[in-house]
Order: C-alpha cells, then sequence, then structure tokens
C-alpha cells in the first residue's frame, strides 16, 4: 500500500493543483489568480432548476461556463467539491447591515418651536445615503457572507424618514469599493420622535403628506425656473425636499416599515392617495391584509425573526425545577399548610384557565401565532412573490425561521426564490444576479450538505468572483468521555478500502493497546512495509491518527478519520496539499 501511495503522491505533485485543502496562507501569498475552477458539485442553478452534479468555471468576477465537465485552463485554482452543494449567493432586500447602532442616550436638542422642529431633529434625513454609513471591515458583514449572503439592501437607522437605501456588495476594502448603487430606495417607519412633532403615527402620516407634496411643488417650481426668461423667483435650496423628488417622480419606490395589518393598511391608504411605488418591509400579519396586497400588487418582505415557541410548562427538565423546590422547601422545614396554600394556588390557577374568556384569549393567541408563521406560505398560495427582512433579525437566524416557515407549508423552491431570485427582481438585478448561469456575477457559495439540513455548513462563499473560505469546525458526534467499552470494542485487526484517483487500496489496520493505542497500516500490495501511526486519538465514536509518507528528502503527514459504528467504519484520508479520500472497512478479529 505504502509503495502505491507514495508513487500517487508523486504523481499527484506533478500535476497538482491548488485544491481546498492545500493549507496556503492568503495573508502571505497574494492573488496570483481570478480565475477559479469549481469541480464535481451539485448545482442548485435556480430555485426551480437543479442542474445535478457538474463544474463550474469563474472568471474575473463572472461565471464563464456551467457544465457536467469542464477542462480546467491552466491559471486555474481549482476546487475540489467532492460533491458539496452550490446555490446562488442570497440577496438581502432591506436591512441595517453595516450600520453600527448609537449607544448611549443622546443629549435633547434645544429647539426654539417644539412644533416645528429642525427635520434632522425629529429623523428627517431623506437626503441621507446609507453606502456612506456603513462599516466596511465590521463583523456583521463578515456574518452575512459566512450564512450565504453576497448583496445587501442597506438602509439607514434612525426614526421617521431616515434616508436612502444604497445596493452594497459584501465585499471591498472600503466603501467605495462596495457600492453597487448609491441609492436604490426610499426608507419610511411609522415612528414619531418623542418630545417634538411628529410624536404619534397620526403625526407621521400627516408629516408624510406635507413632505412629499411640498416635493412635488419644489419640482414644478424648480422646472419652471430653469429658463433663465422666467419671471419667477428662484426656488431656495432644500436638501430634504429635493431629495424627495425621485420618488415623486416613481424613480424610486418607497420602503415603508409595516410589521401589524394597520401599519400595512395605514401604508397601502397612503400610497393609494399619493400616487408613489411602495414595498412593504419587516411584515409579521400579511394575513389580515393578504386581498389588498393582492388587488394593489405590492411587493412584500416578510420579517425573518418569529416568535419563540411555546415550551411545556414543566420546561425541558420535565417538572425537576418544581421538585427541587419543594426538597429546599422541605429541607428549610416549612410546614404542611404552606404545602396546602400551593395546591389552593394550582386550584384557582386551572379555574382561571377554563375560564371561558382565558380560554378564548389564549385561542385567539394561538391563531396569531399560526398565522405568524405561516404567513409566508399564505403568500406563496396567492402567487404574491416575497422577499425576506432582516431589520429585526440576524442572518444567522434565516435558515431556522425558514425551516419553521416550510414546517407551516412553504415549499422548498419558493423559500429559495425569496432568497434570490425575488429580491433579484424587486431591486432590478435579475440581468446580473440571483442564478448561476453564464454571464452573470460570480455570486454563490458552497455547502458541505444540501443547505436545508440542519447540520449543514457554508464551506466557501464567492462575491464577484472574490473567494472567502471559512474555517469549518466539525461537531462531535459525542460530548462525552471516550468509554472503555469503546476502547475495548476497536482493538483488533480491520480490513480497509481507500479510493483514491488510481485505484483502490486494501490492506490490513491493527489498533492494541489500552492506555496507549497503537496503529499498525499494512498494504496488501506490499506486507513487508507497514507504517506506524501517531498522535492517534480516540474520540467515541472516532478513532483518529497520522501517518507520514516517505518521500525521500521529505515526508508528507497523513491524516485518517475513522468513525466506527459496530464492527465496520467509514472515513477520510487527508493528506496535506492532495486532497481527501473516502476509507471503509471492517473488524476481522479481536485482538492477539
Amino acid at each position: 500500500m505504502i509503495a502505491r501511495i507514495t508513487a500517487l503522491i508523486v504523481l499527484m505533485s506533478l500535476t497538482w493543483q491548488p485544491s481546498v485543502t492545500a493549507q496556503i496562507d492568503y495573508d502571505v501569498y497574494p492573488d496570483v489568480t481570478s480565475t477559479y475552477m469549481i469541480n464535481d458539485v451539485h448545482i442548485q442553478k435556480s430555485p426551480k432548476d437543479s442542474f445535478g452534479l457538474g463544474d463550474i468555471l469563474i472568471k474575473d468576477g463572472f461565471i464563464v461556463q456551467v457544465s457536467r465537465e469542464i477542462q480546467a485552463p491552466v491559471d486555474a485554482y481549482v476546487i475540489e467539491g467532492d460533491s458539496a452543494y452550490v446555490y446562488p449567493a442570497f440577496i438581502d432586500p432591506i436591512s441595517h447591515t453595516g450600520i453600527a447602532k448609537k449607544e448611549g442616550k443622546e443629549d435633547r436638542p434645544k429647539v426654539k418651536f417644539q412644533g416645528h422642529p429642525p427635520n434632522g431633529v425629529v429623523g428627517i434625513t431623506p437626503e441621507v445615503q446609507a453606502h456612506t454609513l456603513v462599516e466596511a471591515s465590521g463583523e456583521a458583514i463578515k456574518s452575512m457572507k459566512a450564512n450565504g449572503y453576497a448583496i445587501s439592501n442597506v438602509v439607514p437607522r434612525g426614526t421617521m424618514l431616515p434616508g436612502q437605501g444604497s445596493l452594497m456588495l459584501l465585499e471591498g476594502d472600503s466603501n467605495e469599493d462596495m457600492v453597487l448603487s448609491e441609492s436604490t430606495c426610499m426608507y419610511m417607519q411609522f415612528k414619531g420622535t418623542r418630545g417634538f412633532y411628529p410624536t404619534t403615527i397620526i403625526g407621521v402620516m400627516a408629516k408624510w403628506r406635507d413632505l412629499y407634496r411640498q416635493s412635488g411643488y419644489l419640482d414644478e417650481h424648480m422646472s419652471k425656473t430653469k429658463n433663465t426668461a422666467s419671471p419667477l423667483k428662484r426656488a431656495k435650496t432644500d436638501k430634504s425636499l429635493a431629495s424627495l423628488i425621485p420618488l415623486t417622480k416613481k424613480q424610486q419606490t418607497l420602503f415603508m416599515r409595516a410589521e401589524k395589518a394597520k401599519d400595512i393598511h395605514r401604508a397601502i391608504a397612503l400610497k393609494k392617495e399619493l400616487g408613489y411605488n411602495l414595498v412593504l418591509a419587516e411584515v409579521k400579519q400579511a394575513g389580515p391584509t393578504l386581498e389588498k396586497i393582492k388587488a394593489e400588487r405590492i411587493p412584500v418582505l416578510i420579517s425573518a425573526k418569529l416568535p419563540k415557541e411555546e415550551k411545556d410548562k414543566k420546561g425541558k427538565d420535565g417538572g425537576k425545577k418544581g421538585k427541587d423546590k419543594g426538597d429546599k422547601m422541605m429541607e428549610k422545614g416549612k410546614e404542611m399548610k404552606d404545602m396546602d396554600m400551593k395546591k389552593e394556588k394550582k386550584k384557582m390557577k386551572e379555574k382561571k384557565e377554563d375560564d371561558p374568556e382565558t380560554k378564548a384569549l389564549k385561542a385567539r393567541k394561538k391563531k396569531s401565532f399560526e398565522e405568524y408563521i405561516g404567513q409566508a406560505a399564505m403568500l406563496e398560495k396567492e402567487g404574491i412573490e416575497f422577499g425576506i427582512s432582516l431589520l429585526d433579525s440576524k442572518p444567522g437566524d434565516i435558515k431556522k425561521s425558514l425551516t419553521r416557515m416550510m414546517k407551516a407549508g412553504l415549499s422548498q423552491e419558493a423559500a429559495l426564490a425569496a432568497l434570490t431570485t425575488n429580491p433579484a427582481k424587486l431591486l432590478g438585478i435579475s440581468d446580473k444576479v440571483g442564478t448561476i448561469d453564464n454571464g452573470k456575477m460570480a455570486n454563490l457559495f458552497l455547502s458541505d450538505a444540501p443547505y436545508w439540513n440542519e447540520s449543514s455548513i457554508i464551506k466557501y462563499i464567492f462575491v464577484e468572483g472574490e473567494m472567502t473560505e471559512f474555517e469549518v469546525k466539525k461537531k462531535k458526534k459525542s460530548s462525552g468521555e471516550t468509554s472503555a467499552e469503546f476502547l475495548s470494542s476497536i482493538l483488533g485487526k480491520w480490513s480497509y478500502e481507500v479510493e483514491t484517483p488510481m485505484g483502490t487500496f486494501d490492506g490490513t489496520i491493527t489498533i492494541s493497546g489500552k492506555d496507549d493505542l497503537k496503529v499498525v497500516i499494512t498494504g496488501s500490495d506490499d506486507p513487508d512495509n507497514p507504517m506506524e501511526g501517531r498522535e492517534v486519538t480516540a474520540d467515541e465514536p472516532t478513532l483518529s491518527y497520522v501517518m507520514d509518507i516517505d518521500m525521500g528528502a521529505t515526508s508528507i503527514p497523513a491524516t485518517t478519520e475513522m468513525t466506527i459504528d459496530g464492527d465496520s467504519f467509514s472515513g477520510t484520508v487527508n493528506m496535506e496539499g492532495m486532497g481527501s479520500m473516502a476509507i471503509t472497512g471492517t473488524k476481522t478479529s479481536g485482538p492477539e
């Protein structure tokens, strides 16, 4: 076996292309190519189109070819996919990604007329563009990428009218590097400022009507005074009103935060009254307003933040806490009358729970909970395309939330569309991103298993062809100590087979010892040259060891991980810089 492995390594070293298992320090070695070849991966081209196993060629930030088999260019950095899964990178249609929250309370500004404060005091800053506020190197950007996102439509934080959204690529050394579009939308919410007008929702609505109409008048006046012969006096500069002009001309869309059904009704009423384009964001109660949303054909971005699932009243301990508390009470010598009082309180609580009003309240809460979780499925059923809003959520919650929505009836196809093609269409970038197709921007990620699997891990993401590799921390299958029974069960001889590009190697692995395990590997083709493993570790149900392949002037370490299940095992052999190979085997005899 050893002679054949040595020959294999020599051959691979002559033809080797850099692979995902190569240990390269990218802080020391600069990028030498913009061409990447991804081999042997399951490709999900779009929510509807599963391509199956194939290869992807990326060059200069774009997808050049998607095919069953591609010959790698000589300058390509080759990633051996090992049947991983590739998806279009996600598109965030609205969030505050990269914009830090203001810490602490700000001093209340001094305003001469509280009923007519300056716009900036009450959060009316439509001239602000989000890209100027984004911290390019912040942890928020890294977290988005680690969870599959390549593009964010970022909006400013604030109260009533914080400013304009900016479309950002989640890759770059500075804000300028990341910007795809400086202004994608106007962002508004029904949120007043305490102590100053507008404070209430009604006040916010009134102020919005006033701002919108004044902006229209300003645009009309400016158009008339463009003529030098015009007798009209030039309009005074008002950057806030001027910023709203594209909205009044329907050259821009208002993204309105509307969580509850009442907010949705108000947002739609204002849209119908004033006539601008509208998107509903961070929606949590779409159910009661479905007919209006459908009739007005308004795009919807539902909240990724879901309510916590109700737990059993006894809790995870099955009532243990109550028992412990009772024991402590007894230990402190409390009288039996205390126990009687406890029983009486319990009876009163049970009586209250049987009360018709209490039951009706519980039923309403349950219905509201189910409608909240099921609103995505309802939208899909009604044929309403939607995206996922991240204004109140962390990117790490996305998969969990969508999995819960799918359990409530949402299809996997619609869930993936909500993360890719739907936001691409909404933001007007479908021709560039959203699917894995020739000529599109290379925004995609590799997952070690189907994305929707609970344990799947994103290993790589490409943002405009720039690759980021994530450190994959393997989850241990057992958190307890390795048992004596396990150590005893692995002792003896095991047959093995290793699948390599040069064919199948086989032989025997002998495991002996008690406190210090010893592993000896003997190849069927070279029985006179056994090798002994080092760094032998048993972590139930896994046994791992390293053997050094002699290359004359140097040696190459090969790490084997065997997951043992009774009298059989499966695992991998990883050679530094050479990739991963599958190993399987069965137990042939016990210890001698």
